[in-house]
């Protein structure tokens, strides 16, 4: 039904604008209340309510633009026969908070999401609105759902297709069932989400993070970190999370977990393949055992009358079981020191002394107490321990000795004093070894099917409860990635299951028809995906003698209003690059740049990125790049919303026009 069918529905209309004024309306006088009350809090001292209340008035500021509902319900089980769901809970505050918009997130929004002609849910009929850009409510669209079709809704279909420019943007409007379903996935679920190309993977899993946060407040205390491929991906996707009111996440590229002011060096891919093998685990290990020593000489207590003596045979007997289950070493030198003043406290009191808890707290900070565990586990850095372990060909055999192979030890083998990505996952097992890192309440890492073994056991340690972890398996394109969703399972440490997006939602039907061409080469374990979405003419190729004449060509002559984004083989990127401006064309190197034509994007970088209109150039250079050339061919071509333009001078791969 349409806003300007018929005058009954200008009346629905006017009516549902009237409520989105009034939403908006006490949306404001919540905020003021809870900044009064942080207000007065501040009197009393009670700083503790004073940043619960100001983070509460900060979450609800509705400064994004957003319209503050998308949809509506009609119920025939509830209460309440309309229900109004949004991006966040709006209250009246003049009416004992009486609920005017119910968050997306709560079980009786999941309705919205979920009923079916299968499974009503008690939901008589569901309306999605539509909005200008202003935030202006234009339209709405009724869904029957009892005899519902189970199809896309018009207003559905007009949201995915509408163009998108700048970062990513949530989803919440859109959600479909199977997505809906992740979305809510318990806290102590670890997911891996299997998804094809415009599965929405990458927001469901933003989504997810969203749902636990407000699920689950003590969540907030720890927090969620989100982790990407790249810098590109991440300011991409960082602004999903503070849209949904949600500020207690970090976002980070994978570069960035471990080490966020080291710059990586390259680094040759076999080296980079070794460095994150699992077998370097074993490796690390016995680099580090090397490093534990043994007490040779008496511990003699002075501090205390009488002395006490402590043989070198007691303290290894008191930190063999610490020593034996590799607990970590800042930890371990706490636990033996306990022992030790345990030790020396029985021995005093078995002498006739009752010492008291600050004299032996006291014995604890002796130089001799702290010598002796400094013996067992002596002060080390990470970067000396690596770069031992790289640069000295006899410590290097000995860690791995039957486990790398001569050749392999040879390729180890390291003058730079700098590090290489790879490198940095080395430092942080070698770190893991001496204390525990920062963990968060649950990590959201993306594009997981390139990891290494030793990036997935980083990740791994940084939870507390658990992971939403997400990737396709046919777009792996890195040496030294896991290879696999069981491999994943083992390497990161969680108990977990795997789940399987296979709707794409993003990508039109024709253009996944032609990237499924390619799964039998890439990924023949793999289900091709469906798109629910058919657009007859988004995919063209077009033969030209000179292929950067014919996009600035195309570039020119299209007036539609939508992204643009330009998919080139790596090493070209910058040529392109030159061409385009040289003609006029302003071109942005990520999604963050605004006012621009296009935005060029070597097919290395283009993963998780989504355009409405893209240009494939080339598609046979981009096969030649190396092994993973039809991966990144794959990734290539699935990057368009609405249309994809292949240009090329090359014959097409045979893939492409069978």
């Amino acid at each position: 039904m349409s806003g300007d069918r018929a005058p009954a529905g200008r009346a629905e209309l006017e009516a549902e604008r009237a409520h989105l004024t009034y939403a908006v309306d006490c949306l404001r006088r919540s905020r003021t209340e809870l900044l009064e009350m942080a207000e007065r809090a501040m009197k009393t001292s009670d700083d503790e309510l004073v940043i619960w209340l100001l983070r509460r008035a900060q979450q609800i500021e509705q400064d994004d633009g957003l319209p503050l509902f998308f949809g509506r319900m009609e119920l025939d089980d509830s209460d309440v026969e309309t229900v109004y769901v949004g991006r966040r809970h709006v209250g009246d505050p003049r009416r004992d908070g009486e609920i005017v918009v119910t968050d997306w997130r709560t079980p009786l929004a999941a309705r919205f999401y979920r009923a079916s002609r299968a499974e009503p849910m008690g939901v008589l009929r569901k309306r999605r609105f539509g909005f200008a850009e202003d935030g202006a409510l234009t339209s709405f669209d009724d869904e029957p759902v009892r005899g519902a079709d189970g199809g896309l809704s018009a207003l559905v279909r007009a949201e995915i297709e509408r163009p998108r420019f700048g970062p990513m943007r949530d989803i919440v409007a859109t959600i479909q069932p199977d997505q809906d379903e992740i979305v809510r996935g318990g806290l102590a679920d670890t997911l891996l989400i299997q998804g094809g190309p415009g599965t929405g993977k990458t927001a469901v899993g933003l989504h997810r993070a969203a749902y636990l946060l407000f699920e689950h407040s003590t969540l907030h205390r720890r927090g969620v970190l989100v982790v990407g491929p790249n810098d590109v991906f991440v300011r991409y996707i960082a602004r999903v999370l503070p849209a949904l009111g949600e500020t207690d996440v970090r976002h980070v590229a994978l570069e960035q977990l471990t080490a966020p002011k080291r710059a990586p060096v390259a680094e040759p891919p076999e080296v980079a393949r070794i460095k994150g093998d699992a077998r370097m685990v074993a490796v690390v290990s016995r680099a580090m055992a090397a490093k534990i020593g043994a007490p040779t000489e008496d511990l003699l207590i002075r501090e205390t009358s009488p002395f006490v003596r402590v043989s070198p045979e007691t303290v290894a007997d008191l930190a063999a079981d610490l020593i034996g289950s590799r607990v970590a070493w800042d930890r371990a030198r706490a636990h033996l020191t306990d022992r030790l003043v345990d030790h020396i406290r029985r021995r005093l009191e078995l002498r006739g002394r009752a010492p008291s808890d600050a004299e032996m707290r006291r014995v604890a900070r002796t130089k001799g107490v702290r010598a002796v565990v400094a013996a067992i586990w002596p002060p080390v850095k990470p970067e000396q321990v690596l770069r031992e372990l790289l640069s000295d060909p006899a410590v290097l055999a000995a860690a791995a000795e039957g486990i790398l192979d001569e050749a392999e030890r040879g390729l180890l083998a390291r003058a730079s004093t700098k590090w290489s990505a790879a490198d940095l996952y080395l430092l942080d097992e070698i770190s893991a070894h001496l204390r525990e890192p920062d963990r968060h309440g649950h990590v959201v890492v993306d594009e997981a099917q390139d990891l290494s073994a030793l990036q997935l056991r980083a990740i791994g340690r940084r939870c507390v409860d658990s992971a939403t972890v997400l990737g396709d398996m046919a777009q792996r394109t890195t040496p030294w990635a896991a290879g696999s969703w069981d491999a994943v399972r083992e390497h990161l440490g969680l108990a977990s299951r795997v789940l399987t997006l296979s709707r794409s939602y993003r990508v039109p039907a024709e253009v996944l028809a032609v990237a499924n061409r390619l799964l039998p080469l890439i990924a023949p374990d793999l289900p091709p995906t469906r798109s629910v979405r058919h657009a007859p003419g988004s995919f063209t190729t077009t033969h030209v003698p000179d292929v950067p004449a014919a996009l600035i060509a195309a570039i020119t002559a299209d007036p539609t209003p939508e992204s643009t984004g330009v998919i080139v083989r790596d090493d070209q990127r910058a040529q392109v690059r030159r061409t385009l401006t040289t003609h006029g064309i302003t071109v942005a190197d990520s999604l963050d740049d605004t006012g621009t034509d296009v935005t060029l994007i070597p097919a290395g970088l283009a993963k998780g990125l989504e355009f409405d209109h893209v240009y494939v150039l080339e598609p046979a250079d981009i096969i030649d790049t190396g092994p993973d050339g039809l991966r990144l061919l794959y990734i290539a071509l699935t990057r368009a919303v609405s249309r994809l333009t292949v240009l090329h001078t090359r014959d097409l791969p045979e893939v492409l026009t069978a």
